[in-house]
């Protein structure tokens, strides 16, 4: 009787043993099917979490200034951005990966106006270099989520360029013109599935991922 539990007990754990090597082996796999598209996401994940709190400090500053329509637009892109982070880990998670920790962001905060230049300069750079090089980077290992988000994130980096390049021109001449144009966009939308950004809520479904209209949420 103790032999034949003792048998039984032995063979379970011969099955888990290989059952465990089986999942580790084909993790591996995995994880060198996709080591670009790993590399990549990791890289992106962090950057857009230091976008997003970069933009809900710059929000909040802004908001210290009575810049209040300028910290409606930060706080909108803070969400955009917080919502291609949490994209970005979940296709990681999916690979069988956690997102690398990296230090808190040494956020630098300056008067409104200068923060303005820098985010357009850096919504500028990611779309016409970043976004492009990594989307080819990863093409050959055929990741279809990973591409499919990684180019949502890059059209609503594109929606972001285009909000702020409104205000180019105020920011070489006058600062008050920034403020009187930002004083038409009450109202902020950003789809939870993508993080397309808008002013005014779409007919029918998300203009970059065709999600739902109820899948937009309006940033106070």
């Amino acid at each position: 009787m103790y032999q034949n539990k003792l048998f039984v007990c032995t063979l379970a754990f011969s099955l888990f043993c290989s059952l465990f090597i089986k999942q580790s082996v084909a993790g591996e796999k995995k994880n060198a099917d996709y080591k670009e598209t790993i590399s990549v996401l990791q890289n992106l994940y962090k950057s857009e979490v230091v976008a997003y709190k970069t933009y809900s400090r710059f929000a909040q500053k802004a908001d210290a200034e009575k810049h209040y329509s300028v910290a409606r637009l930060f706080r909108a892109l803070s969400e955009s951005e917080s919502i291609h982070a949490r994209n970005f880990k979940t296709i990681l998670n999916e690979l069988g990966v956690e997102p690398k920790r990296f230090p808190e962001p040494d956020v630098r905060i300056s008067k409104t106006k200068k923060n303005l230049k820098w985010a357009l300069k850096v919504e500028l750079a990611e779309i016409d270099t970043h976004y492009p090089k990594l989307i080819q980077r990863i093409k050959s290992e055929k990741n279809e989520e990973a591409l499919k988000y990684i180019t949502y994130a890059w059209k609503s980096e594109m929606q972001h360029r285009d909000m702020i390049k409104k205000m180019q021109g105020g920011l070489r001449f006058f600062y008050g013109t920034i403020v009187d144009k930002l004083k038409e966009a009450k109202k902020y939308h950003v789809c939870q599935c993508c993080g397309a950004t808008v002013f005014t809520l779409p007919e029918k479904c998300c203009v970059i991922c065709g999600s739902p209209v109820s899948m937009y949420k309006q940033v106070k």
